[in-house]
């Protein structure tokens, strides 16, 4: 009896462990491939820039290896004070921003975005710049999957003062604009006074800029593919939409003869990856966009009203991007 209880309990355990192994040996693709979803990387980097009267700048910034830098912006912090009595004028006005784009439009490094402005007053200026980051990969959960971005480009002429650009179109339902950027090729001083949304699926950009002499400007997007590559047999979609919405919905009003911020923010679970602004080309000499902070859920614009008697309209959105894909098909 007891030979009997002594080798009947080793061969108990034996059993139970090879049932366990193989239960778990069955689990295991079952437990990888049952995560529904997958978070989204979204951040930003910056950088202070400082600027002498009349000196100009050619500067990067770099997202981490494997990402792409979607977003590119500037906001104009200060300008010395004029004092046109000793011979200082300018203010933050005038700063000029003739390039803002992504090195992926010109087949280079898509880590990379591309800003040149000028600091036309007699002042120093302090500048900050901005990128927005979209990670390459869904971040890891036993597996990973790529994030889908193509570049797309044109050039448009400016004959005057005022002018409107062409409309660049993404495939409406498969993929979303993002990356907004202009080049300024021939021309003088340019500043860009709207971009935004040629449609409530995001899927187009516009442009509107004021500039010194006719010139020349190459406008891009980058193409953002609403679903993610397959792996393991599945994908997942990506969910972007326009916060608050198509015109008139983000309609807001800068009050007069002030230097001021306005904010727009994406709802809870999501990413403000792009901004978006309208300023009717009737208020271009009253408006002036003194550049835009991506903060992680918001995009916060800065303005300066110069109109002394009237508080004037603009539009404002911003694209959002949930930190989480959709479910996996099929």
């Amino acid at each position: 009896m007891d030979t009997g209880t002594t080798t009947s309990q080793p061969l108990r355990r034996l059993l139970a462990f090879a049932l366990l192994t193989v239960a778990g040996a069955l689990l295991l693709p079952a437990i990888a491939s049952a995560s529904p979803t997958h978070f989204t990387k979204v951040y930003k980097i910056e950088k202070q820039l400082d600027l002498n009267g009349h000196q100009s700048a050619h500067e990067h910034l770099y997202c981490e290896a494997g990402d792409y830098a979607i977003d590119g912006m500037w906001r104009v912090d200060n300008v010395d004070q004029a004092n046109p009595q000793i011979g200082i004028f300018g203010d933050m006005r005038d700063i000029t921003v003739t390039r803002s784009y992504s090195d992926l439009q010109q087949g280079g490094d898509r880590t990379k975005w591309h800003f040149e402005l000028t600091n036309n007053a007699d002042g120093r200026a302090q500048i900050k710049l901005f990128a927005t980051c979209l990670g390459g990969k869904t971040v890891e959960n036993s597996h990973q999957h790529t994030i889908k971005v193509r570049p797309l480009k044109t050039t448009a002429w400016f004959p005057g003062s005022d002018f409107s650009s062409a409309s660049l179109n993404c495939i409406p339902g498969k993929e979303v604009a993002v990356g907004p950027g202009f080049k300024l090729l021939t021309g003088g001083d340019v500043w860009e006074k709207s971009f935004y949304p040629g449609n409530p699926l995001g899927s187009s950009w516009n442009w509107n800029f004021v500039v010194s002499t006719p010139s020349s400007i190459e406008v891009s997007v980058l193409c953002l593919r609403l679903r993610t590559g397959w792996t393991w047999g599945h994908a997942h979609n990506l969910h972007v939409y326009l916060k608050p919405g198509f015109w008139p919905l983000g309609a807001r009003t800068l009050v007069k003869d002030k230097v001021q911020e306005k904010r727009v923010a994406c709802y809870d679970g999501s990413r403000a990856i792009v901004g978006a602004l309208g300023i009717a080309p009737s208020y271009h000499g009253q408006i002036h966009f003194l550049g835009m902070d991506p903060r992680p859920k918001s995009r916060a614009f800065k303005f300066w009203n110069t109109d002394p008697l009237n508080d004037l309209p603009i539009y404002l959105a911003t694209l959002c991007l949930d930190i989480r894909t959709g479910p996996q098909f099929p």
